[in-house]
């Protein structure tokens, strides 16, 4: 045998944004024979619409969602185009100047489609849109980031077409609803989701299209394979490799959705790119053979995809890593960087979790004069150094802080254990109840439980100190200022019955209406937020979204104590949430209450003589 150079590992490189051929990060420029067509929501519901007769569609959503590779995918599918037919047509006539039928022999909607509504000046823009109002024969696809929708929409020559689309804009982010009549769509792309709830997201199906065995077939027959790191994380990730592959890609979908639970949005070309890089390490097979033939073990380690994910390599610099914006926030949720007893006493002591001689386990370490070689399998036991003065304390000390996160990253991926408990691996001691209030059909007694975590923390935001089982949410009047924990004047009290924890698509879905028409059913979805809805008397509801950084907040404060510097931006918007909240429901005729020494007091001024009443 020989070593060999896999054309797959040269066709991922086309993704890396760093390398000189990453012409398939962009629809325009890929080639058919090697295109990812991944299935998406957005793409049926699009061909749905079609069929439905929609007069507007307007894909809306940061560079990268795939608005141009769905309207490819919409030649070929609704209009019966080749590839190759579909990407010229892209290229050649999708700048809304020309009508695209049917290919002969098929059937279809005539097509006018704007690939990139930042082309035409803002004012053809909106004439563009008042004539695709009017148009009953034909169906207009627009392409535009959200920015500049908003300015076409609010231009001066903004028509009847414009005005209903603006409409049906704002209210969208109200409601939900993609759609209210059939002829205009909006299809928001932002809230498309690469780790949906569903069976598999938009990442599990790259991987499995990516790792799928027929592609990697040369790599059996390379002399580098059982020194190769881009094999390894391959059969790590493949199910045709590992029974816990499977196990593996979930727990990557859990990091990523944790990231846009975050507010973090991860376009699909991100994530291609993030896969690209989880896999190879920016590596080629010519590099492997390189690295292999000067050091068979030891190197490998670092192109691991459970370390790619959190640290680069050296060869990978920051200018080059920020090409992929994800790759710089998920280091934010490094398991390897949070230290859990439990967890270390089976990694470093228990020695049973993993099987020895596992390439991405093997490490060196330089003792005194020479070097010595690691198994991570063992835990850190066999890293005996002798260091003889601080520097070579210092190495020895790194090192074994490098293998030690090494070994905790790879347990975050191969631990089993219950949904929700991963959350706190990334540091989210919350993190389960969030999901868990997501999920919905939560049993009373939990829901009861957790509302009234969340009204403990509300008063300890506004420096209450209440009864952990307080029945009431006790609203500081505004006006007064900052309350103390000795005193404070209420403004108001909300019985905890007319306090409702929903998602964020449960507020969405319309009473009476179609749910086949929410932004649910029209992108890949991944709940990213819960809601505090407080029914009112008028029988209206006030919203209080909470994404999980703030919902952490909130929790966290329940147990007495905010850490009011690292959570500054969510304690404005929590606090402005509850003024308002407070003078909406206030009563100047009521007696004023005080919050006193830990129990409430109402106060009365009779002729200028100022009663207290007692506490309750």
């Amino acid at each position: 045998m020989a070593n060999k150079t896999a054309s797959h590992v040269v066709r991922l490189h086309r993704y890396l944004p760093f390398t000189p051929a990453h012409d398939q990060i962009y629809e325009e420029y890929q080639k058919s024979d090697d295109t990812l067509n991944l299935p998406t929501k957005a793409l049926s519901y699009l061909k749905l619409a079609l069929a439905d007769g929609a007069r507007i569609i307007v894909l809306t959503g940061d560079a990268g969602h795939g608005k141009t590779h769905l309207c490819r995918r919409v030649l070929q599918d609704h209009l019966g185009y080749t590839e190759e037919e579909a990407r010229e047509l892209i290229n050649k006539a999708c700048d809304g100047t020309t009508t695209i039928g049917p290919k002969k022999g098929s059937d279809g909607n005539i097509l006018r489609i704007y690939k990139d509504f930042s082309e035409p000046d803002i004012e053809t823009a909106a004439q563009g849109i008042n004539v695709a109002w009017g148009s009953e024969n034909e169906t207009t696809i627009i392409c535009a980031n959200e920015g500049r929708l908003r300015a076409v929409l609010e231009a001066k020559s903004a028509g009847d077409g414009c005005r209903a689309l603006q409409k049906q804009f704002r209210m969208s982010f109200d409601d939900g609803l993609v759609t209210r009549d059939g002829i205009v769509h909006i299809i928001n792309l932002n809230y498309q989701s690469v780790a949906s709830t569903d069976e598999e997201g938009l990442i599990g199906r790259t991987l499995k299209e990516w790792l799928d065995g027929r592609r990697w077939g040369i790599c059996q027959d390379c002399d580098s394979r059982a020194g190769c790191p881009i094999l390894r994380n391959r059969n790590m990730l493949s199910a045709q490799a590992s029974p816990t592959a499977d196990q593996r890609r979930k727990r990557l979908e859990v990091l990523l959705g944790t990231l846009e639970r975050l507010g973090t949005v991860i376009t699909i070309r991100e994530m291609l790119m993030m896969v690209a890089y989880l896999i190879t390490g920016g590596l080629e097979c010519t590099d492997v053979h390189e690295k292999k033939r000067r050091k068979p073990l030891g190197w490998q380690h670092r192109y691991a995809y459970y370390n790619l994910i959190f640290e680069a390599p050296d060869e990978i610099t920051p200018d080059m890593l920020a090409r992929i914006p994800v790759l710089l926030a998920l280091p934010r949720l490094d398991p390897g960087m949070r230290a859990i007893r439990k967890l270390d006493e089976h990694l470093l002591d228990d020695q049973s979790l993993f099987e020895p001689g596992s390439i991405d386990l093997a490490f060196e370490h330089r003792v005194n004069d020479g070097v010595q070689s690691i198994d991570g399998a063992f835990g850190i036991d066999q890293i005996i150094g002798y260091p003889r003065n601080r520097n070579e304390r210092r190495v020895e000390s790194a090192f074994i802080v490098s293998v030690t996160r090494s070994l905790r990253r790879r347990a975050f991926f191969d631990e089993a254990f219950e949904e929700g408990d991963e959350m706190s691996w990334l540091g989210f001691e919350h993190g389960g109840d969030f999901l868990a209030i997501v999920k919905g059909d939560l049993p009373a007694a939990r829901m009861t439980k957790l509302k009234n975590i969340v009204v403990r923390g509300l008063h300890t935001i506004q420096g209450l100190q209440t009864r952990s089982n307080e029945t009431n949410l006790h609203l500081v009047d505004p006006a007064f200022g900052k309350a103390t924990v000795h005193a404070a004047i209420i403004a108001r009290k909300i019985n905890i019955s007319k306090i409702k924890l929903l998602s964020k698509s449960r507020t969405w879905l319309p009473t009476g209406g179609n749910a086949n028409k929410t932004m649910v059913s029209a992108v890949d979805w991944l709940e990213r937020e819960i809601v505090i809805r407080v029914d009112q008397d008028a029988g209206d509801a006030a919203h209080f979204a909470l994404d999980l950084m703030t919902f952490d907040c909130i929790s966290r404060a329940a147990a007495g104590f905010l850490a009011t510097e690292f959570y500054s931006h969510d304690v404005r918007r929590i606090k402005t949430f509850l003024g308002r909240l407070a003078e909406s429901g206030s009563d100047q005729d009521q007696d004023i209450d005080l919050f006193l020494h830990g129990a409430l007091r109402t106060v009365s001024i009779d002729d200028g003589i100022i009663q207290v009443g007692g506490g309750y």
